[in-house]
């Protein structure tokens, strides 16, 4: 009786330590859990004041820049807003400025993508040859349209094309336009039997 009890003792005991261990892994492995996910809240916590601060420093930065160069950034915004006033006013007086070798009656302003086309001669009865011209002022260069067109013409990628559209309907004369009628493109319906009819205007 007595070695029964001692081994139910000893099987209580070994279930009792194995209870207990493995209690205590669990409970320290939530310990460890819960210390990480604290720490990396802390961090994030951490990281996003930093990053507040950041913002703030850099907007203040900002404000003194903006504070100590306004007056250079409104008169280079004079500046430049002048050059292109200057440039658009050139474009349209430079074939009767001193140095332009054509006859100003010669000349077509287009704007875009270039500025001028000159017909040399045209005036005269004749035609040359025919320029392309791009106005610059101060230190500006060509656009990337630009430049196209300047590799165009280099090239000789330059033809002539007449295009005649077909605007005259039939039985018109030459050099006439056809007449439209203009009930032609009105919708018409037809009313049902017994009821009154009413002439709109263009009937």
């Amino acid at each position: 009786m007595s070695e029964q009890l001692g081994f139910l003792f000893l099987v209580a005991a070994i279930v009792f330590a194995y209870l207990y261990f493995a209690t205590k892994s669990r409970i320290s492995e939530q310990v460890q859990k819960e210390a990480i996910r604290w720490r990396e809240k802390e961090l994030e916590s951490h990281r996003q004041q930093l990053l507040e601060l950041a913002r703030a420093e850099a907007k203040v930065e900002l404000e003194q820049w903006k504070t100590t160069h306004e007056g250079e950034l409104r008169q280079d915004a004079i500046q430049r807003s002048q050059a292109v006033t200057i440039g658009k006013v050139t474009e349209h007086i430079v074939p009767y400025l001193p140095g332009f070798s054509f006859n100003p009656k010669d000349v077509r302003f287009l704007g875009t993508p270039i500025d001028l086309i000159v017909f040399d001669g045209l005036c005269d009865g004749r035609v040359n040859k025919i320029v392309f011209v791009e106005v610059k002022t101060g230190s500006s260069s060509l656009s990337g349209r630009e430049r196209l067109v300047r590799e165009a013409v280099g090239a000789r990628k330059v033809e002539w094309l007449e295009f005649r559209p077909a605007l005259s309907n039939q039985g018109s004369s030459p050099g006439q336009l056809g007449q439209i009628n203009p009930t032609s493109a009105l919708p018409t319906a037809t009313p049902a039997p017994g009821t009154p009819t009413r002439r709109r205007w263009w009937q």
